[in-house]
């Protein structure tokens, strides 16, 4: 089991990433709204201004997407339909993903 996190900096992606996971058979998730902690920092703070590298360049807000998933392997299918649909992750510095070993605790879903 694990737990798939995905940071979306680029938010004009988020219906080609939930595409993607649907086609990569993963299906339950959850999407949050965000804002990036870099300009959260230079507006609530302004003694880091100029202190932050790229504050400005990237989207002030993020999609936090996240979803329990029993197999790497739909990771990395996930990956593959993003290749497929010619989206570039990492060239094109769209966000981040994570994927963490996960164990289930309670489960309140049936």
């Amino acid at each position: 089991m694990y737990y798939l996190i995905i940071q979306l900096y680029k938010e004009n992606f988020i219906d080609d990433m939930l595409l993607a996971l649907t086609t990569a058979g993963i299906e339950n998730g959850t999407v949050v709204d965000g804002v990036n902690m870099d300009n959260y920092l230079n507006q609530r703070v302004p003694l880091f201004t100029g202190l932050i590298p790229n504050v400005g360049e990237d989207s002030e807000y993020c999609k936090i997407i996240s979803s329990i998933i029993d197999s790497k392997k739909k990771a990395e299918n996930f990956l593959k339909v993003l290749k497929e649909a010619d989206i570039d992750f990492e060239k094109d510095n769209i966000g981040r993903i994570v994927l963490l070993p996960a164990e289930i605790l309670a489960d309140g879903m049936e």
